[in-house]
Parts: structure tokens; C-alpha cells; sequence
């Protein structure tokens, strides 16, 4: 039995590059690594469950075909396919989980989350913030380290509020703009959380998604505030200062 924690991550910014390597693909970008903590509990067996229902994905099956069958129990706070970079944290619940009972390294394990959503053309920069990083992740270069570089703002947070909206797929949003460089080197300039919800809903609007809410961005199919919304149907959120772990 392993016992896997895994935060949530919201990208504000990215820019999608593939290649032929799955390892060398990614995105470059700014994430935000966010509590609440998922918790999965990995043992002999077989079936991936989130919150007691069926996880059905093509990360799983790449997965299971290189690692082998495992069953996951995960509980999370926030939903799959709205953004939360969710199906990176199952991937990578399954890979961390599977290696300590395998004894494969947990670096290689999250490798092959990386390439599982790559592959998947889930989040292509998800698995790297949130197994690498913490506070805000500014991804340099796309790809799995060591190809790809990754450097951290020690940023911190507690007065950070999201609204799941609808699930909507990723593949919806990975267009290559190139006002992302721009809006980068903006954050770059000055990295505050303030500029990072700034730049980040600069980036949306540019995609097409709006938000009615001051202080705010829609990525996906989510709102992520920074500051207390005046309703109470929101989740709240505190930037973790911890990537992914095994307990």
C-alpha cells in the first residue's frame, strides 16, 4: 500500500511545442501549484476510482502497458477536465504509487506521467510543475527535465478562490499564441501573484475565455480568483509550497 499526495495546477499562461519525443514535448508558461492536496491510496490490483467513481483515460492505458496494473483510490476536492490539471494528478498518482511497489524510480515514474499526457494530449506541462515544482512555476523550456528547465517563485498566497464552470477538453485550448512571450516576460518583469492573475487573464481573453469576476481569469473550464468572491459557492485555495510526494 503507497499512499500519494498531489497538488493542483492552473497554468495562466503557455505555449504548446511537440516533437517527436514525447520527453522533449511540453509547454513553456506559468502555473500556479495550489492546495487542496489529492490523496491517493495505491495497492495491488487493478481500476483507477476518483472520489468512489471510474477513471477511464489513454494516460492510464500508457500507463498500465509500461508499469503495470495498479488500483488507485484518489479523493480530491476539485473536479477531472476543468482545468485543475487533474488528469496529471491521477497520472501521477498511479506512476508515484506503481513505482514503490515495482521499485522503479520515482524520477523514471514521473517521466512516464509526462509522456502518458503528452501522448494523451492532456496537459502538456502539468506533470513537470507539479512534480518539480511548488508556489508559481515558470516552465523555460518545454519537456522533462533535464531537457526541460523549470525555475520557482517563491510566491505565496492564501486568498486564492476557484469556480468549476464545465468540463471542456484540453486539446480545446492548446493554441500557440504568440503573445504568450510577451505576457511572460511582463510577469518576468515584475512576479507578484498580483501580475500572474494580471498577465494570466490578458493570455484567456486572447484564447476567447472571459470572466465576469474582478481580479480574476477563466482557464478551461474554471474561474481562479484572487481575492474573497462575495458569494460562498467557491473552493478555496493556498499556493503550496510542495510538489507531488510519497508519504
Amino acid at each position: 500500500m503507497v499512499d500519494v499526495v498531489i497538488p493542483i495546477s492552473v497554468s495562466g499562461i503557455w505555449r504548446p511545442f511537440i516533437s517527436d519525443n514525447p520527453t522533449r514535448s511540453g509547454s513553456i508558461g506559468i502555473t500556479v501549484i495550489l492546495e487542496p492536496y489529492s490523496f491517493a491510496r495505491v495497492t495491488e490490483g487493478e481500476g483507477v476510482y476518483l472520489n468512489g467513481n471510474p477513471v477511464k483515460m489513454k494516460n492510464l492505458e500508457y500507463l498500465e502497458a509500461k508499469m503495470g496494473k495498479v488500483r488507485v483510490d484518489m479523493e480530491s476536492e476539485v473536479p477531472l477536465g476543468f482545468g485543475y490539471g487533474m488528469s496529471a494528478s491521477v497520472s501521477l498518482a498511479y506512476a508515484l504509487g506503481a513505482s514503490q511497489i515495482r521499485g522503479i524510480d520515482p524520477e523514471q515514474a514521473a517521466l512516464l506521467a509526462h509522456e502518458s499526457e503528452v501522448i494523451s494530449g492532456n496537459g502538456l506541462g502539468d506533470v513537470v510543475s507539479q512534480f518539480f515544482g511548488r508556489n508559481i512555476v515558470y516552465r523555460e523550456r518545454p519537456g522533462f527535465p533535464p531537457y526541460g528547465v523549470i525555475r520557482i517563485f517563491e510566491i505565496s498566497s492564501d486568498d486564492i478562490y476557484s469556480k468549476p464552470l464545465e468540463a471542456l477538453p484540453t486539446k480545446s485550448i492548446l493554441q500557440p499564441l504568440d503573445v504568450s512571450f510577451t505576457l511572460i516576460n511582463e510577469f518576468l518583469s515584475n512576479p507578484s501573484i498580483d501580475k500572474f492573475f494580471e498577465v494570466s487573464r490578458k493570455f484567456t481573453e486572447a484564447l476567447g475565455f472571459t470572466s465576469p469576476f474582478p481580479n480574476s481569469f477563466r482557464k478551461k473550464g474554471l474561474i481562479l480568483k484572487l481575492g474573497k468572491p462575495e458569494s460562498d459557492s467557491w473552493i478555496r485555495h493556498r499556493i503550496a509550497s510542495r510538489g507531488a510526494y510519497v508519504e
